[in-house]
C-alpha cells in the first residue's frame, strides 16, 4: 500500500525511477504503472494537450511491455476523459480541465467528482454569523438574522483547487456546525441532512488575481488567474444558500448554452 500511494503522488512526483520492478514483481499490474506513468506526463505537460501520444509501437519500446498492456492502459485513459483514441490516426490528449455546465445547477465539487478527480475537504471552519445588509438582502433575511458560515479548502488529488464560503440561515440547517469536516459536497449533504433541494441558482463570474492570503491557501504565486462564482441557489422562490468560490483558472471551465438571441 505504501508504494502503491508513494508511486501515485503525481503532485511530488514520488514515482520511482525503476518501475519495471513493481510489475514484474507482481506487485502492481503493468498496464496500470504504465498507466500511471502517461498520466503523470499529461498532468506535467510532456505529453501536451491536442497532440497525439507516442504510437503503441514507440510506447511499447519505452515502457517495455506488450501491446495488449499498452490498449489496456490507452483504455483507462479514455474512461477517465484523459485522451481519446481515434481509429487509424492514434491516441490524442485531451484537456482534463473540470468543466462545469450552468445549464443545470450543480456544484464545484459534483463537477469535479464527474470528471473523476479525487475531491476532498480541508481545514473546514463552519461559525455562526449575523446578517450584514449584503447577506440580509441576498438571502431574504432582515439583517442581524443568525447565518451558518462555512469555509473550507477544496483539494484535488491532494492539490488546493479552491477556496469556497457558504452562507445559509441558521434555521434552516440548526447544529450544522456539529457536522464539521464530515461532509465534502454541501449540495449533497444538504439534501441528505436537512431535505433542502436546490432548484434553481443565480451566478455571477468574474476574473481576478490571487491576493496573498489567497495565494497562500492554494499554494500558487500571488497574482495568478482565479475564476471565481459568487451564487444565490433557491428553493422555489426562497433564497436559501450564497457561495462565494474562488477557483484555480487553469483548472476550472465554465460551459453555458444559449438559445435565441437579446436584441
Amino acid at each position: 500500500m505504501n508504494m502503491l500511494k508513494e508511486r501515485r503522488n503525481y503532485d511530488n512526483q514520488l514515482l520511482p525511477y525503476d518501475f519495471h520492478n513493481y510489475f514484474t514483481m507482481g506487485k502492481v499490474p503493468a498496464y496500470m504503472v504504465v498507466h500511471d506513468l502517461i498520466k503523470l506526463k499529461i498532468k506535467d505537460g510532456t505529453y501536451p494537450v491536442s497532440e497525439f501520444l507516442p504510437t503503441e509501437p514507440e510506447l511499447e519500446k519505452i515502457y517495455k511491455v506488450s501491446r495488449t498492456t499498452i490498449r489496456t492502459a490507452m483504455e483507462i485513459l479514455k474512461d477517465e476523459g484523459l485522451v481519446e483514441i481515434r481509429q487509424g490516426r492514434g491516441t490524442i490528449v485531451l484537456d482534463s480541465r473540470a468543466i462545469q455546465s450552468l445549464n443545470k445547477v450543480t456544484s464545484v465539487t459534483e463537477c469535479l467528482r464527474n470528471r473523476g478527480f479525487d475531491v476532498r475537504t480541508k481545514s473546514m471552519y463552519i461559525d455562526i454569523i449575523y446578517a450584514t445588509e449584503r447577506l440580509g438582502k441576498e438571502l431574504n433575511q432582515p439583517i442581524g438574522t443568525p447565518i451558518a458560515r462555512i469555509q473550507r479548502i477544496q483539494l484535488i488529488n491532494e492539490k488546493p483547487i479552491a477556496i469556497i464560503k457558504d452562507y445559509l440561515p441558521y434555521a434552516l440547517v440548526p447544529n450544522i456546525e456539529q457536522f464539521t469536516n464530515k461532509f465534502n459536497g454541501l449540495y449533497e449533504f444538504l439534501e441528505q441532512q436537512y431535505h433542502l433541494e436546490i432548484e434553481s441558482a443565480d451566478d455571477k463570474i468574474f476574473a481576478k488575481s490571487a491576493d496573498f492570503a489567497e495565494s497562500e491557501m492554494l499554494a500558487v504565486l500571488p497574482g495568478t488567474a482565479l475564476l471565481c462564482i459568487q451564487r444565490i441557489c433557491y428553493k422555489g422562490a426562497q433564497p436559501i444558500l450564497s457561495d462565494d468560490v474562488c477557483i484555480l483558472g487553469d483548472q476550472y471551465e465554465l460551459s453555458i448554452s444559449s438559445r435565441g438571441r437579446n436584441k
